[in-house]
């Protein structure tokens, strides 16, 4: 239970909770209802890690292929020259 659609029907759940909570005087709903909103809170934080982990993976994966690329150019080039 961790994409952005539950985190954020897990916010809206608990600000609804919290509201109720204060409306009626009830502090444990107030209560309920902020430990939900961090519980979304902390989702987002988790697929903004995700996000980020992706990315930097797909840099380092372009750089290995660049850097590939690079050796396998100079190398075909040093095998052209003619050493007679």
């Amino acid at each position: 239970m961790s994409n952005p659609a539950d985190a954020k029907a897990k916010e809206v759940e608990g600000k609804l909770e919290s509201a109720a909570g204060e409306l009626t005087g009830d502090v444990g709903h107030q209560i309920m209802g902020k430990a939900k909103q961090v519980q979304a809170s902390a989702m987002n934080a988790v697929e903004n890690l995700k996000e980020g982990t992706k990315s930097v993976a797909h840099a380092i994966s372009n750089a290995a292929d660049n850097a590939a690329d690079s050796i396998a150019d100079k190398t075909a080039g040093n095998g052209a020259k003619d050493h007679s």
